[in-house]
């Protein structure tokens, strides 16, 4: 019987894989079908962006490509709004604790409390900020807030003070990026946020977010349901301004609303133009006079104009601009338009150019007064453009007239175009704004700032970006580049002088506008404002928490060591590793050197000084932020070539100064085939072991890849799409690959070296996964890395994980990479917005079969409560405990000693996310996340 059986089962066996393979394969066609219409979308677009002055944004799109749905072709943003709902009702909350990330070490007495993940910076650099704002509620003009294009919203007591820290405050939205903010002047307890950057398309949007309690709660509001028609999202992705008017005591909220091509799709344009509430934004109108030419049809479309900046006039008129639609039939950029009563808007200026992008500022004194800076008419004739008007709008001079009286800012440094001082960036970097008492001094920013006294007839240089060129000789502050904000502080009628300036790089304060064009005319105010974007960051592995170290890079920010003794607010020390733009980086097994990179294939070793580990004539290949793998043990480098080839250096070592780059083949590509992802085997290491995943699911095993003998070996593939990463559990032959696509199953695992594949989905929601991590002396412990946080389970081992979010205050931000150094057992979390962070796992792991809840952990319950809990703990360790609450802000709102396990304790309290801490004797028995689900407003009694 068993001869019989054999050979039924293995036809059965044989039937089952080739019907697995053919449905992979058929899954991988169209994947390149689908890669092959976005390239091509993607020329058409560059040609557009060409066209318009604005260059590729290669990291989204490459982005893009890799966490599209391979069915649709599309991304699914919208549905991060589900899930960040879900996490806020607890639907994903953990009911045990993972030894991985637990920890019993942290600070009582720290300043910021974020258990288990301790923050570690950059404590002050800072990051791309469009949105900041005096709160209004503040008589004495010190609060500010402020916005991060992928770190959220952030509050500060007084910038003016140095050592003040920025807290935050959106840690938990649908998504973390703020382009504007403004505040209702009939109730100054109301404020807006707009969420999305058109200006490079970089982080879409989720609508605004309204505060009726001064910025202490936030809902969601002018939010539509991402979907997808011919290759169109709809959806308000990109909220570019909001302002609010006073008619007669009603509250009169504009919104404007632009689209964009963004990585191959076009996103938001049908929703483009000027919305209007009198509702409090329980509902908006669109306005009909402002909808865009179709060129084609030579009539009024049905898009409205792509609104670029709202103002309301000293005579309650209500003002708009417009910037580049990117559908080519839609003639929208390049104007400004202005109105009495808020509904019929009449054009008063055209520059002549659909693709311009406008902003422009107000006289606070003269209604009639206005001053204007966009995009010229061409990108090298006139690639800039200043203009003023002083009769409303009726009649203007401006820099391209015959006989200019207005001139442009001549830019010291002289690698910037003498008539363009944004530096081709026009679309990118581009402010202005009036003084408020003195409407002839303006203030106007591209990559530098600068000044004029007398209307736009002359210009002083107010900051440099650096001391490159003949910058060194020009006495004023050095202001990171690439201007976004001019704020005037408006308490006691803006006599105070100070002003904010938000850029590239974060937040910078001045005190006396009269002294602004000084050495020390500015300040950075950036502590504690972590949004510095990571692409990756990795842990010393010779290092230990008590002298910590790390490499992270970041985005236009640099390459940065984190080092040293923690600071009494668990925050390390940093110092340049490299400039420009920061990506991945790797370090030594024994830390005699580190690698840091730039763009594409240019990486260095980092040792005495820099060097350049890929010879120039190859520096332009591979990915912007190009993919790498080090093997620490035999000093060998791989980078990424193009197609499935992969560079090899060899002799790495401290002292070493030239470099030779072979090729290594990994296979055959199929069409639009690309790594996405390499990884070294730590478990051979007398010769090197690579594992290469690619944008078709396909994982290639290298052997011997230190060598010109080396072998390549196409594995299993567990499913068609881009693999994330690959890391390793016991051995070589327990595998965790993730996949970083929309509508996927993100996370497998093999105990057979990738012959099988296990699915371990479980429960993780629709999201980009993007890296993940085991726990080495627990196997059923798990972290991922995701566009929402970390998240963990406690039974992978099992058929079908529970996952959990335990991304505690790192809060719902993209993550990008996972690293873990055994000998000390940190975990290190770097993030696309809220920098570094780690933790030390010093708990005993329970067994691998003791995955259910256990009476005697640590938990509190309900969470999400309406503010009245309990908090069950092991009573043979702990008589009682002391238990502290604190806001999003770190101000506590609740605290009770003496506290027993299972006692009640609490108050009703607003809605929101809490940290709730439990110490015992100065030892903490217990560090989350507390979420109430009370009423909006009210007492708190």
């Amino acid at each position: 019987m068993k001869l019989k059986i054999y050979p039924i089962a293995a036809v059965l066996f044989c039937t089952f894989t080739n019907a697995q393979q053919n449905t992979l394969n058929n899954n991988q066609k169209h994947l390149q079908k689908l890669y092959a219409q976005y390239d091509k979308n993607l020329k058409q677009q560059h040609k557009a962006a060409r066209a318009a002055g604005i260059p590729p944004n290669e990291y989204y799109e490459e982005d893009y490509k890799r966490t599209m749905d391979p069915v649709t072709g599309r991304t699914y943003f919208g549905k991060l709004v589900k899930i960040n709902h879900d996490i806020l009702s607890g639907k994903y909350r953990s009911e045990k604790p993972m030894s991985f990330i637990s920890s019993n070490h942290h600070s009582s007495t720290g300043k910021i409390i974020n258990e288990p993940w301790i923050e570690r910076g950059p404590y002050d650099v800072g990051g791309r900020t469009r949105a900041i704002m005096y709160d209004p509620n503040d008589t004495t003009g010190k609060r500010v807030f402020a916005g991060g294009i992928s770190g959220g919203l952030w509050v500060n007591q007084d910038p003016s003070v140095s050592t003040n820290e920025w807290q935050p405050l959106s840690t938990f939205w649908a998504n973390t990026s703020v382009s504007c903010i403004t505040y209702d002047p009939n109730n100054p307890q109301v404020f807006y946020v707009g969420t999305g950057e058109c200006e490079t398309g970089d982080a879409k949007g989720s609508g605004i977010w309204k505060s009726t309690d001064g910025g202490t709660t936030w809902t969601q509001i002018f939010t539509i349901p991402a979907t997808y028609s011919n290759g169109i999202g709809n959806g308000n992705f990109y909220i570019n301004d909001i302002k609010v008017r006073n008619n007669a005591g009603v509250s009169e909220v504009y919104a404007g609303v632009s689209g964009n091509y963004s990585s191959g799709t076009f996103q938001g344009l049908n929703q483009a133009g000027l919305y209007k509430s009198t509702d409090g934004g329980a509902t908006f109108v669109k306005n009909t006079s402002l909808l865009a030419q179709n060129t084609t049809t030579n009539s009024t479309s049905t898009i409205g104009y792509s609104i670029q900046q709202i103002e309301i006039g000293a005579d309650n008129s209500v003002w708009v601009s417009t910037r580049s639609s990117i559908y080519s039939t839609i003639d929208s950029g390049g104007r400004i338009f202005k109105s009495a009563d808020g509904n019929t808007f009449n054009q008063v200026y055209n520059v002549g150019n659909a693709g311009a992008r406008v902003n422009f500022c107000l006289s606070k004194t003269n209604a009639n007064k206005v001053y204007a800076f966009m995009q010229g008419s061409s990108t090298t004739a006139e690639p800039i453009r200043i203009a003023r008007s002083a009769d409303g709008g009726v009649t203007w001079q401006a820099t391209n007239d015959t006989a200019p009286v207005l001139t442009l800012p001549a830019p010291t440094d002289t690698s910037i175009p003498a008539n363009d001082f944004t530096r081709g960036q026009s679309f990118y970097d581009l402010v202005i704004a009036a003084d408020p008492q003195d409407d002839n001094t303006v203030y106007i920013g591209g990559v530098d700032l600068y000044k004029s006294t007398n209307g736009g007839g002359t210009w002083s240089q107010i900051s440099k970006w650096s001391n490159n060129n003949n910058m060194a000789a020009l006495q004023v502050s050095e202001v990171h580049a690439d201007q976004h904000a001019i704020i005037f502080n408006p308490y006691n009628n803006y006599a105070t002088g100070q002003m904010l300036f938000g850029n590239d790089g974060g937040v910078y304060y001045a005190a006396n506008k009269t002294n602004i064009g000084t050495v020390d005319g500015f300040v950075a105010r950036n502590t504690r404002y972590n949004v510095t974007q990571f692409y990756t960051a990795m842990l010393n592995p010779t290092k230990v928490p008590a002298n910590e170290e790390l490499l992270a890079g970041a985005q236009d920010n640099g390459s940065w060591w984190l080092y040293g003794v923690p600071q009494a607010n668990n925050f390390l020390s940093k110092w340049p590793a490299t400039g420009g733009d920061g990506m991945y980086t790797e370090y030594d097994d024994l830390d005699t050197y580190e690698i840091s990179s730039y763009t594409y294939n240019n990486h260095y070793l980092l040792t005495n000084n820099a060097q350049s580990l890929i010879a120039d004539t190859n520096a332009n290949l591979g990915h912007f932020v190009n993919e790498i793998a080090l093997d620490r043990i035999n000093d060998v480098f791989y980078s990424y070539r193009s197609g499935l080839t992969l560079f090899r250096t060899s002799g790495l070592s401290a002292t070493a100064t030239s470099f030779t780059n072979d090729v290594v083949t990994v296979g055959t590509a199929q069409s639009g085939e690309q790594i996405s992802w390499m990884k070294v085997s730590p478990y051979t290491t007398a010769s090197t072991t690579l594992f290469v995943g690619t944008n078709l699911g396909r994982i290639f095993k290298i052997t011997n890849a230190n060598t010109t003998a080396y072998t390549a070996t196409l594995l299993t593939s567990p499913i068609a799409g881009t693999i994330s990463d690959i890391e390793f559990g016991a051995n070589e032959n327990e595998i965790m690959v993730t996949l970083s696509n929309y509508n996927l199953t993100s996370v497998f695992y093999s105990t057979d070296g990738g012959t099988t594949w296990q699915n371990k989905e479980g429960n993780l929601p629709d999201m980009p996964v993007r890296t993940v991590l085991r726990n080495p002396d627990d196997p059923n412990e798990v972290l991922v890395g995701t566009e929402m946080g970390v998240w963990g389970t406690t039974n992978f081992l099992d058929l079908t994980p529970e996952w959990s979010s335990v991304t505690g205050n790192i809060g719902n931000v993209r993550i990008t990479n996972l690293d873990y150094r055994p000998a000390t057992k940190t975990v290190l979390v770097s993030t696309y917005g809220r920098g570094a962070w780690t933790t030390q796992n010093t708990l005993t792991p329970l067994s691998t079969t003791e995955t259910k809840f256990k009476k005697n952990m640590n938990i509190i319950y309900p969470n999400p409560s309406k503010g009245i809990s309990h908090l069950r703990f092991d009573t043979a360790k702990y008589n009682s405990v002391d238990i502290s609450i604190v806001d999003a802000s770190g101000r506590l709102v609740y605290s009770k000693k003496n506290v027993k396990s299972d006692e009640e304790f609490g108050q009703k309290m607003l809605s929101g996310n809490y940290i709730l801490k439990a110490e015992y004797k100065g030892e903490i028995v217990y560090s989350g996340n507390f979420l109430v689900l009370g009423p909006k407003g009210g007492d708190n009694d």
